[in-house]
């Protein structure tokens, strides 16, 4: 009776979930080189059981690589999640700006992509006999301080590696953040097929003068297969130089902001037409800059006038990594309440910031606006009107915002209310099977699994999360063997049972190989594991790989 329930209830969540279906589809990179390939997400906000878009649009300036499709389903604090997600693997077949275009399935239509497909560079052209080679770039040759340094880092390599070290990115009198974890893609060079691994970051510096970016440097091993040393390989990068300039001299006493671009958007919350002694009216402000982080966006402060009270929210920031770098966003309501009656002018609020790309100051502005304030019991059409500025937003707009408002406010209440209910029925279901239930060890519990460790196993590898199980298996290791190394791989070579040591294997190529299939299944391993007699104490010294690939499959 309970699992019935439990079903009613995920196919009501399913119900509500669909209601706001979209379909939408995103790449990994918008830049990219000739012979790079790109991954296309396509999402659709709805498990389904059977059909696809059509793809066949795409082949007109791509070449359809590879093509998996993935179901997933989420029911985390009453709200319930469920989505569809296609992979799709494109080569470009051509230099230039590309389209993937307007994608559609169930009545949903997917927005249209650009990507920049440029030449490749020369030093990766004369580096391609090397198995393992960098290829680093800036997107400037001078920069300001505190303004964004987009920097790019690329590790080419034509051989199956492992035991990897790569050297972290770190800047003296700088900041570096990182846009996003380390991409993986394949690139067609003169009929040779190389593994690329990315990395990308934004670099602030906080003083002026030269700037150099160390060449980062890798260490590993040139994979020979399972029962065999692998053989050392290095390679390294010159550092990169950069000129960083001052905050020019001629820049107001205000916070300083080098930005690529900077605007500043507001709009109201009530009706700016006729406003009533007393009652709040709310401006709710947007600052966006791009190059620039949330932490170097300065405060938004209207300044005092007669006739108004302020009593601003706190500001929400956040970081919005796009193709250009880091966008800072600060979001700042503040009501207004009107003190006074007559006519009276809310003041400009104006932000000066420094435009890099033309290397001159520019402003954001928010104009003037001049408000009419009544009392709460006076005849209104007795009164002088103002005419609002053009900038303020339509009156039909802030009417019907306000109607929708009303709906949404009756309309969730309701299906709050409906939720709950169903939600206190599970649960008193599920407490009156309890109650039924002998005192006895659960069902679910193994004879001769007494190991902390062993239960964490057995539950990881049945709940098919690859990360704890990889996680318990090496702890467990460490007490079974007092092994040292942070890696499946060197525990595989270390067992006495080949099945249980390839299994072991496919779980880290499940986690790390760029190929590999994410839909790990751990039962299996779990029974491998659980029949597994236990050998004497063995010694471990390899490293944690941190780019493996399709060697770990061999």
């Amino acid at each position: 009776m309970v699992k019935q329930s439990l079903l009613f209830l995920c196919l009501i969540f399913s119900m509500a979930t669909s209601w706001a279906v979209t379909f939408e589809s995103s790449i990994d990179r918008s830049k990219i080189s000739e012979g790079e390939s790109l991954i296309l997400t396509v999402r659709y906000n709805n498990n389904i059981l059977s059909g696809s878009p059509d793809f066949s649009p795409l082949k007109q300036q791509f070449e359809v690589l590879n093509q998996q499709r993935k179901n997933s389903f989420q029911f985390v604090n009453g709200q319930s999640n469920s989505w569809t997600v296609w992979t799709v693997h494109l080569m470009p077949k051509r230099l230039g700006n590309l389209v993937i275009p307007s994608l559609s399935f169930k009545g949903e239509t997917s927005a249209v992509i650009q990507v920049q497909v440029e030449k490749l560079s020369n030093s990766i052209k004369s580096q391609q006999q090397k198995e393992v080679f960098f290829h680093t770039e800036i997107d400037v040759k001078t920069a300001y301080v505190q303004g964004q340094i987009l920097y790019s880092e690329k590790l080419y390599y034509s051989v199956q590696l492992d035991n990897n070290q790569l050297s972290d990115v770190e800047v003296d009198e700088a900041v570096v953040q990182s846009l996003g974890g380390v991409k993986s893609y394949r690139i067609q060079l003169n009929g040779r097929t190389l593994g690329v691994f990315e990395r990308n970051y934004a670099i602030y510096p906080q003083v002026s003068g030269e700037l150099i970016i160390p060449g980062p440097r890798y260490t590993g091993e040139v994979d020979n297969g399972r029962w065999r040393a692998g053989r050392p390989v290095r390679a390294s990068h010159p550092p990169l130089k950069i000129q960083v300039l001052p905050q020019p001299a001629n820049y107001p006493q205000a916070t300083w902001l080098p930005a690529q671009a900077l605007s500043l958007d507001y709009k109201w919350q009530g009706k700016t037409e006729s406003l009533i002694l007393g009652e709040p009216l709310t401006l709710q402000i947007e600052l966006k800059a791009q190059g620039l982080s949330q932490a170097q966006l300065p405060d938004i402060i209207l300044k005092p006038t007669k006739g108004f009270k302020y009593y601003p929210d706190q500001a929400k920031t956040q970081d919005l990594t796009t193709d250009k770098g880091i966008m800072g966003v600060r979001s700042q309501s503040i009501a207004i309440v009107p003190t006074e009656i007559g006519s009276h002018t809310l003041p400009e609020v104006r932000i000066p910031w420094w435009n890099t790309q033309h290397g001159r100051i520019e402003y954001a502005v928010i104009p003037a606006q001049r408000l009419t304030t009544f009392d709460n019991g006076q005849n209104k059409d007795n009164q002088p009107s103002t005419p609002l500025p053009d900038t303020l937003p339509a009156t039909a707009a802030n009417d019907s915002d306000a109607r929708y408002s009303e709906q949404t406010s009756i309309l969730w209440p309701v299906i709050s209310l409906i939720l709950l209910i169903l939600w206190l029925i599970t649960l008193g279901l599920w407490w009156s099977t309890q109650i039924k239930k002998p005192l006895m060890e659960p069902t679910n519990s193994l004879p001769g699994v007494k190991n902390p460790r062993l239960k964490d196993i057995r539950q990881a590898c049945r709940n098919n999360d690859a990360h704890q199980a990889r996680s318990h298996i090496l702890s467990w290791a460490r007490e079974q063997w007092s092994l040292e190394s942070n890696s499946l791989n060197a525990l595989a070579l270390q067992i006495n049972d080949p099945t249980l040591a390839t299994a072991l294997q496919e779980l880290d190529n499940s986690l790390f190989s760029p190929l590999a299939n994410d839909s790990w299944q751990g039962e299996y391993l779990w029974q491998l594991i659980s029949a597994h007699k236990p050998g004497k104490k063995m010694a471990a010294s390899a490293l944690s790989p941190l780019y493996p690939t399709e060697a770990s499959r061999s």
